[in-house]
């Protein structure tokens, strides 16, 4: 045996790994913190299993990529068979991430060793074309039951069995169902828009839940010993519908665990089963804060921990480093083949586009700024697609700005930051009536803070909140119309008042086009132009060139597009 007690007794001494216990009831999800490590002697432990999610390409955020490598070479000192499995949301979500479609991830996915992987609803962002190039970059494949052609076939081998010694632990992998409409559909649709896949959609949930069901007997009927559900849906805390894991692992049998995500939460509980088991469920919180540890024992019981700390451990080289005001012990190895990764796009990230005099602000820590209400970095942003695409206005989702813009020089790498998804903007010929039925849709959400708010360039209009929404969806919540008075009012294009029967020119990207985030009103849209550059592209521009390399301050606040009325 390669595992000796002085070597356990040395770690046990040294190591202050942080975790959360597994909690015995739903009841008592908010954990305990102790320190555990190791989960056992060798001789107890048949494999350990560490869990990742919604990593969204933060590579060299807390624990890191090179932190968990570090652990998991810590483990491997210990144990015989050690796996590494990801729940989606991994290659997305910085700027090396959006320059690279998300294949510089997955060099450090392959790196770091993982053995599985589901894909996540924003692994589609870069479209499909690009999923696919990653699916086949990285080393272990992607899994998923539910992401399926038109004719109902997985796209993707809808579960895998991985082995450890004699021990055939299976699993399968979903995706929210709603990624049809959370995430960029484009190659998803055909040319006169009808979708070519199925995420297994319905009223009730129960297309996902018996395919799921379908899966799981079919992994035991090959053999394996247990079976997890790799889930990327989410609790019912923060997604309560019928494809949260709350509800789907309700109407399933033969699971012995769940690893979650979507949610970006970090909880460890049990819910039960449809046959009323408990089953056990963990997620590991956003951008590697934690990594989950399921072990399972030689006698069959099952235990989650959440890591939170990675130790330094004799004989096995590590680094210190600080990240976020943390000391955090890595690998240096990994942490050489990251820091040549960044360095690589150095020069393109740091060439300078000009001066901003005040903090453009959409997220301070605690709240979103432009998710429910006008944001002057949001209106910066859509001024300039409207200008530069030559239109009379411009719609642009909250969700697509996703970090600030600091007072100072401003570089690539900070555009891009502010705007990583490199969007495609199209310059369409639209209806008043698209118009009006995008601006209701847009707020039918408040007073709930949401991606899909829409903030404007060109269009000025008035909101009464205190009215009830009249918007009608379907089941994948898209826009189907409007049955009864609107809370939008006193509309304006270009300070004149819109006429629903009218045409305007709309820059818009296509995400927002072809009905991402629900925005179903703009399928009859005619497209005039398709614009040379991306979203954040057409910021760089705008600044440079429209502005004079200077931002000015009047975007520090809110510049009155959206006004609340009673």
């Amino acid at each position: 045996m390669k595992k000796r007690v002085s070597l356990i007794i040395t770690v046990m001494l040294l190591l202050s790994v942080m975790t959360a216990a597994l909690a015995s009831s739903a009841e008592e999800s908010a954990a305990e913190t102790v320190s555990v490590f190791p989960a056992g002697s060798p001789d107890e432990v048949a494999a350990v299993i560490l869990h990742t999610n919604d990593v969204h390409a933060g590579y060299a955020d807390n624990i890191g990529y090179d932190g968990l490598v570090l652990y998991k070479k810590e483990l491997e000192a210990f144990y015989d068979h050690v796996l590494l499995v990801d729940a989606g949301d991994a290659v997305q979500g910085t700027v090396i991430a959006s320059l690279s479609n998300g294949t510089e991830i997955i060099r450090m996915m392959n790196r770091a060793g993982y053995d599985l992987a589901a894909p996540g609803n924003h692994e589609f962002d870069f479209g499909f074309d690009a999923l696919e190039e990653c699916s086949e970059l990285l080393s272990c494949g992607y899994t998923c039951a539910n992401f399926c052609t038109a004719d109902g076939e997985p796209v993707f081998s809808p579960w895998k069995i991985l082995e450890a010694g004699d021990l055939k632990i299976g699993f399968v992998a979903t995706v929210t169902p709603y990624t049809f409409t959370q995430t960029s559909i484009r190659n998803i649709v055909n040319e006169v828009g009808e979708p070519m896949y199925d995420f297994l959609v319905d009223n009730t949930g129960d297309r996902l839940c018996d395919a799921l069901q379908k899966r799981i007997d079919e992994v035991r009927a090959n053999g394996a010993d247990y079976v997890i559900l790799l889930a990327h849906l989410g609790s019912d805390t923060k997604t309560p519908s019928i494809y949260s894991s709350n509800a789907v692992v309700g109407k399933l049998t033969g699971l012995d665990m769940v690893i979650d995500s979507h949610t970006h939460e970090v909880y460890n509980t049990r819910i039960p089963d449809k046959e009323g088991r408990m089953i056990p469920v963990a997620q590991a919180g956003e951008k590697l804060k934690v990594v989950g540890q399921l072990t399972i024992y030689r006698d069959g019981h099952m235990e989650e921990t959440l890591v939170e700390l990675v130790p330094s451990v004799s004989g096995i080289p590590s680094e210190l480093v600080q990240r976020k005001k943390t000391d955090r012990y890595v690998d240096p190895e990994m942490k050489a083949f990251l820091d040549d990764i960044t360095a690589s796009y150095e020069p393109v990230l740091e060439r300078k586009i000009g001066y901003n005099p005040a903090d453009l602000v959409v997220w301070d820590g605690v709240r979103d700024y432009n998710r429910a209400e006008e944001n002057g970095l949001c209106d910066l942003v859509a001024d300039s697609q409207r200008v530069l695409a030559g239109a009379q206005a411009a719609m642009v989702h909250a969700g697509s700005v996703r970090n600030n813009l600091s007072a100072g020089e401003i570089t690539c790498k900070d555009v891009l930051n502010t705007l990583p998804y490199y969007n495609e903007i199209v310059k369409v010929s639209v209806s008043g009536q698209m118009i009006l039925d995008a601006l209701e849709f847009s707020v039918s959400f408040l007073p709930k803070r949401v991606g899909g708010f829409l903030q404007v360039s060109g269009i000025s209009f008035s909101v009464n909140p205190d009215l009830g929404s009249s918007v009608q969806t379907d089941e994948k919540k898209q826009f189907i119309c409007v049955e009864g008075d609107r809370r939008v009012h006193d509309v304006t294009i270009a300070g004149r008042a819109l006429d629903p029967k009218a045409e305007y020119t709309l820059a818009i990207n296509m995400f927002l086009l072809t009905g991402g985030d629900g925005y179903t009103m703009f399928k009859e849209a005619d497209i005039l132009e398709t614009m040379p550059l991306s979203d954040n592209e057409m910021l760089m521009k705008y600044i440079e060139e429209n502005l004079g390399g200077v931002i000015p301050e009047k975007y520090g606040e809110p510049l009155g597009r959206i006004q609340w009325t009673t």
